[in-house]
């Protein structure tokens, strides 16, 4: 057992069972440089296999985005509009990897982006190219050419086997003044049940120190932001750098860290109280659009 990050080889155990399932689960820590980890990793025909079919049915239920899949997809598509908006990103071409129903794209077109995605899921990108008519091609990332002014991952990185290839790959797309785009759940978030944090779809766990080494050899990160989630906004070196790995003493706070975020801490610090109302408040917006298509329902966003 080796770290994707830093190659170092003793690894502690985080989580034994899927959140989802309760099947049998590897998720490590690495005493060295802090990347939570599933392992062992799928092979990546075991990857392509699984998102090209079954991803989406296991955790949506669905062939196709259901009504208030495409209404939470709407809303976080022009929230982070809004951050590339607020950073002076308001135009260019766009590749949205990972595009899922095509909610991001349609909306960027719309905001004036030449704006196109790829999505391994057939059913979802089959959907993104009949109800909204944008360029969403059934594709993984090695299969891309081109290059762009802007790449965006939302909830991807953590699904892709190998994290600093990945990075790479993403540099040789990317123009040399371009921007990169990047969301992945909060490794460290306390708003996370601790029963519903690890599953077996996500390969990698970041927090803004792991994430930022992961990019480093190719990506100077110029705005962070976490939440629930992790954002970061990045541009491309010019020349690859050193691997810049988080301190020595990182690695070893994270036990701690981790174990803070049990029951208790989740009621009274992490929201858990308030989102019982917070769940009321998404059910009454949602049952609003249950019967409207998808144009429609990013029309009204």
């Amino acid at each position: 057992m080796y770290c994707a990050l830093c190659n170092h080889s003793q690894l502690t155990s985080v989580a034994t069972k899927d959140a989802k399932t309760g099947a049998p689960l590897g998720i490590r820590l690495c005493r060295s440089c802090g990347l939570i980890q599933q392992n062992p990793l799928p092979t990546e025909q075991q990857l392509s296999d699984y998102y090209a079919t079954s991803y989406r049915i296991d955790y949506k239920g669905t062939w196709h985005p259901k009504p208030k899949h495409i209404h939470r997809a709407a809303r976080c598509a022009a929230s982070r509009l809004e951050q590339l908006a607020k950073s002076g990103v308001r135009g260019g071409t766009l590749l949205d990897i990972g595009a899922g129903g095509g909610e991001f794209v349609a909306l960027a077109r719309q905001s004036g982006f030449d704006a196109c995605g790829i999505e391994p899921n057939q059913g979802y990108a089959e959907y993104a190219r009949m109800e909204y008519q944008v360029p969403v091609t059934t594709a993984g990332l090695d299969e891309v050419t081109g290059r762009y002014g802007i790449i965006t991952l939302f909830h991807v990185l953590e699904h892709l086997r190998l994290p600093l290839e990945v990075f790479e790959r993403l540099h040789s797309l990317l123009e040399p003044d371009g921007v990169l785009f990047i969301e992945v759940p909060w490794a460290l978030s306390g708003a996370i049940a601790p029963s519903n944090r690890y599953f077996k779809a996500h390969l990698y766990y970041f927090d803004v120190r792991t994430l930022t080494a992961c990019a480093s050899r190719h990506f100077e990160v110029f705005q962070t932001s976490v939440d629930g989630n992790l954002r970061m906004l990045l541009r491309p070196r010019p020349v690859v750098a050193p691997l810049a790995l988080p301190p020595p003493d990182y690695a070893a706070s994270l036990p701690a860290l981790l174990r803070r975020h049990g029951w208790i801490h989740y009621l009274t610090h992490g929201r858990g109280f308030t989102k019982l109302f917070r769940k009321a408040s998404r059910w009454w917006e949602e049952s609003r659009v249950q019967d409207l298509p998808g144009r429609k329902i990013l029309k009204d966003t």
